[in-house]
């Protein structure tokens, strides 16, 4: 990495790990559908998912057209669920590409049917039911007419059936009763002859508190790539970080007391200060919140960051360490020494979600990806290289 400004590691084996962890909690018939969604939270759609691929992964969850068709285009086989609503000019393409779409009502589910007819084949679907989230899926009250009449479209495999939790880390009551209503419904279709080959409604939350939750298929996402998606779910799983966030020293200056520092002088010294400029911004990823907030690593201390964080560049308080040099390491988020800075360090720190801190990392910051401590490839704004 002595080439590299600014990074994030994504470790392989840790990845594994944490699958691992997750397909203990399961039945030798519980499916997972891997959710990659936003570039799989930051870590990298493609080869996060060759990687599941090769560790037994049975499907993958997007949100997008373009993110179902980046995976099928760099040779992903298994099955592809757009979790998201789509338009319906881009069913053709979704049809093309053998992904599978979401519908929410049958007017979506006959779209997907003439487009599919068109085309003489079938598209599949998973149609979402609103037990609760409140956003996308049909209201649970119209859901068995609705399904009932899907099922009599000619252009269409009613392939899954899926719900989902808006509360699962923290209310017990009202997930349950989801769960109920749920499992209701698809009995009820049974009953009438509607049968589906995917049954699913288990998030990262749900996995760990809702076995019930299981069905057929379950969803993780924050948690394969080792952060938990409620601070009060900590501990419950046995998880590492995939990823961390690293940069280099590109500056070393002294302020003099009364300088102030970065845009609208909203740090001004107030003594002498050993000032280090680090190659990241908001630009980057790293939040413009941060800005006389947040703290970075160097020589495994905590540094806090000083004045407003830039588009491309931010600045630190290396006072009282001896000859900080250039080129020298500092970790954004990830361990250095004896301490960590975590995702949800930073997002207490700017108000946000260790999701957004994770999927907010930009492009301009190359993805390594390491197996047995060794770099296996790289992902930069140029493409995709093998090892270093």
């Amino acid at each position: 990495m002595d080439r590299l400004p600014a990074w994030v590691e994504v470790d392989l084996d840790v990845m594994k790990w944490n699958l691992e962890r997750v397909r203990e909690l399961l039945s030798d018939e519980v499916r997972i559908l891997l959710v990659v969604k936003a570039d799989a939270y930051g870590h990298g759609a493609v080869r996060v998912a060759r990687l599941a691929s090769e560790c037994g992964v049975h499907m993958f969850g997007v949100a997008t057209l373009d993110e179902g068709k980046e995976l099928r285009e760099a040779g992903i086989a298994e099955p592809i669920l757009i979790l998201s609503p789509i338009l319906k000019d881009e069913m053709p393409y979704a049809v093309d590409y053998d992904l599978a779409i979401s519908v929410s009502s049958y007017t979506q589910a006959s779209v997907v049917s003439k487009t599919a007819l068109g085309k003489g084949t079938k598209g599949r679907v998973h149609v979402e039911v609103d037990t609760g989230m409140g956003r996308a899926g049909v209201l649970f009250d119209r859901a068995f007419d609705e399904i009932t009449a899907m099922n009599k479209l000619d252009g269409i495999v009613l392939e899954g059936i899926y719900t989902h939790f808006p509360a699962s880390d923290s209310d017990e009551d009202f997930t349950s009763a989801q769960v109920e209503e749920f499992s209701g419904l698809v009995e009820r279709l049974s009953e009438e002859g509607i049968n589906f080959e995917y049954v699913h409604c288990a998030n990262s939350a749900a996995i760990i508190n809702f076995p019930s939750s299981y069905f057929d298929m379950v969803r993780p996402g924050l948690v394969i790539y080792g952060n938990m998606p409620s601070l009060n779910l900590k501990g419950k799983l046995d998880l590492v970080p995939v990823m961390s966030f690293k940069t280099k020293l590109v500056l070393v200056k002294d302020i003099e007391p009364g300088m102030s520092v970065s845009y609208g002088r909203t740090f001004v010294a107030d003594r002498r200060i050993k000032m280090g400029i680090i190659p990241v911004g908001y630009g980057h990823g790293l939040s413009h919140r941060l800005s006389n907030k947040g703290k970075v690593l160097f020589r495994g201390r905590r540094v806090p960051i000083i004045g407003r964080v830039t588009m491309d560049m931010t600045m630190i308080d290396l006072s009282g360490f001896d000859r900080p040099g250039i080129g020298e390491e500092i970790v954004i988020f990830g361990r250095q020494g004896d301490d960590e800075i975590t995702v949800d360090d930073i997002a207490g720190w700017d108000g946000s979600l260790n999701y957004e801190i994770l999927c907010r990392i930009s492009k301009r910051v190359t993805r390594v990806y390491m197996t047995g401590g060794k770099v296996d490839s790289m992902k930069t704004l140029l493409g995709v290289r093998e090892g270093e």
